[in-house]
């Protein structure tokens, strides 16, 4: 039945649970409450063991229509569909705006946010202003359609995941493989300027490959790796082995 507040020896005098919040913050004004949770320890005292401080993994994804002006290499986001695993939403209007803001930080990164220096010279930068480090106004925020995909987590509170940053992930993939699918080019590095854009298709009109970015991956010289033995291999999974094992 409806959710009602009421006098437990007289239940019929009593108002709907709607009529008992207007009642309360119409007498004691915005009603609060703090609390605290502590996520379950790490499985492991190595790297990788867990999910930094979080204890379980959330999921984004985002589809995105963009416009990009052939003629000027200018690249405009329409809109934005997002969904975001959160696990479980206690609050979905803040969740969204969460969501909503990761859109908008992607943006910037895909589209303007840039560190550029002098030629030769890595720690001078070309331009020294942050006048014009760019981010999006409300001019080049884009319509989004958010998405709360609810699927609980046992380690979380209430069955909560992450609604931090993980939704911005998305968001420049997305937009550089719409990019791609409007003018057939490749730009495989943040932010995709016009100058970029511009440049690129020329190359291709011209017999290039279409593609703008690194051509390769820098040699590094990792250490070797260690492997933490599985139940199945004879290990815990909980800590290193005394001896390591490298796979």
């Amino acid at each position: 039945g409806e959710r009602r507040v009421f006098d437990v020896e007289n239940p019929e005098v009593g108002v709907s649970f709607a009529e008992a919040v207007v009642l309360a913050e119409s007498k004691f004004g915005t009603i609060g409450t703090v609390g605290s949770y502590s996520p379950p320890r790490s499985p492991g005292k190595y790297k990788g063991a867990g999910v930094g401080p979080s204890p379980a993994y959330s999921y984004s994804a985002a589809v995105a229509e963009v416009d990009v002006d052939a003629s000027t290499g200018i690249v405009t986001v329409e809109r934005i569909w997002i969904a975001h695993d959160i696990g479980k939403s206690i609050n979905p209007m803040l969740v969204m705006g969460q969501v909503e803001g990761g859109v908008y930080m992607g943006l910037g990164e895909i589209l303007m946010e840039e560190m550029s220096y002098r030629a030769n010279r890595n720690v001078v930068h070309k331009i020294p202003s942050l006048l014009e480090y760019k981010s999006p106004t409300t001019m080049e925020m884009c319509d989004v359609k958010t998405y709360l995909i609810e699927d609980p987590d046992p380690n979380g509170p209430f069955g909560a995941k992450e609604v931090g940053q993980g939704p911005l992930l998305p968001v420049p993939p997305a937009v550089a493989n719409a990019v791609y699918n409007a003018v057939g080019v490749r730009i495989d590095e943040v932010p995709i300027t016009p100058e970029k854009v511009l440049k690129t298709l020329r190359d291709k009109s011209k017999g290039g490959d279409g593609r703008y970015g690194p051509v390769s991956i820098p040699s590094v010289e990792w250490p070797e790796p260690l492997r933490v033995l599985t139940p199945a291999e004879g290990g815990d999974g909980r800590e290193m082995p005394h001896v390591a094992v490298h796979s």
